[in-house]
């Protein structure tokens, strides 16, 4: 009986002893699992607001409607805020609203600016949270991109227009399948300016007027040349018949009726 509840008690000792660490490596996996969750709420908070807004294209876009005339003006921003006051006086002085595409690296530094843009009728849009290239990240870092810009620009513009523009214009599709997963719409361009290679004023001139099309969204950045080609660039464009609308708005006229043809000449000679 002695030997019996000897071996009795050592067996009860055991199974507590046992007891005793799953029950701590059960509190610490509960507290790891609480503290990864309060981590990435944010981003979880940030993915389901996303996912409310309209719903994306599967392709990049490049162009809107080639039946129309009418055509957009992009700003990519990760830089140039010496530049961009006078880029936005001139475009209030000839009433043309444009699309910037801002970095959140770039917009947590100038906010006064991210306002301004929205405050003048502008559409503020996603260039990604750091001019990363995308097509090298991981699919959260690539996801992360996009909405910690997003869940950043609406605390200073409220609603960020849901249109993104991949650094360095890189895309394949899994950047298309990202941003579409987050409601964005991916942004390419028909006319680039290459004025992030400094080219004159004439040569910035040139390559917009040449290619102006139907749907045509024009690719710029905040540059001292680009500025100064403005003004030509839009008499130019109203000159040939265009009318000038943010991308959003671009792309919102695809497959709607066209106005008319007495319409479409009144807005495309209106100049301020």
């Amino acid at each position: 009986m002695t030997r019996a509840g000897r071996r009795f008690i050592f067996v009860c000792i055991s199974a507590r002893g046992l007891q005793q660490r799953i029950g701590v490596v059960a509190l610490l996996s509960v507290w790891l699992a609480c503290l990864v969750f309060a981590a990435t709420l944010p981003y979880w908070r940030g993915s389901i607001d996303v996912l409310g807004l309209s719903s994306a294209e599967t392709n990049p876009v490049y162009r809107g409607d080639p039946n129309k005339p009418l055509m957009s003006l992009s700003v990519n921003v990760d830089w140039g805020q010496e530049v961009l006051p006078d880029m936005l006086d001139t475009l209030a002085e000839y009433g043309v609203r444009v699309t910037f595409f801002v970095t959140g690296h770039w917009a947590r530094q100038y906010p006064e600016l991210v306002r301004r843009m929205a405050s003048e009728g502008h559409e503020v849009a996603n260039h990604g949270m750091r001019h990363d290239h995308p097509t090298q990240l991981s699919d959260w870092d690539l996801t992360m991109l996009i909405l910690e810009n997003h869940n950043l620009l609406k605390t200073i513009v409220d609603e960020p227009t849901p249109l993104f523009a991949p650094p360095y214009g890189e895309v394949d599709r899994r950047v298309v399948a990202a941003a579409d997963a987050l409601g964005y719409r991916t942004i390419m361009w028909t006319i680039d300016t290459i004025d992030w290679q400094e080219p004159s004023v004439e040569t910035t001139i040139a390559r917009v007027m040449n290619k102006a099309q139907n749907g045509g969204i024009v690719l710029m950045h905040p540059k001292i040349n680009t500025v100064k080609a403005l003004p030509a660039i839009i008499e130019g464009l109203r000159q040939k018949g265009f009318e000038l609308l943010p991308v959003g708005e671009l792309l919102d006229e695809m497959g709607r009726e066209d106005p008319g043809p007495s319409q479409n000449l009144l807005a495309t000679n209106c100049h301020i």
